[in-house]
């Protein structure tokens, strides 16, 4: 796998709590800047399959509750 090394800019306080958060879960801050990166990928994908999928399938549902209820399930 190739690696590619970007610069960001943050507010000092989120800095500060995606520390803390990474270190209470033994990981280094590049590691979870990482999996929250896979995770918003993620949940774009799965927004776009929920409203292709809405299209496909009536339901009681608006597509906001829908994707509230799934979500909320993981």
């Amino acid at each position: 796998m190739s690696s590619k090394v970007i610069f960001i800019r943050i507010d000092k306080k989120l800095l500060e709590r995606l520390s803390k958060v990474a270190k209470s879960m033994g990981l280094n801050r590049s590691e979870a800047i990482r999996r929250a990166m896979e995770m918003f990928i993620s949940m774009r994908e799965d927004f776009s399959y929920t409203r292709r999928m809405r299209g496909l399938v009536k339901s009681k549902f608006t597509l906001k509750e829908l994707e509230e209820i799934y979500h909320g399930s993981k």
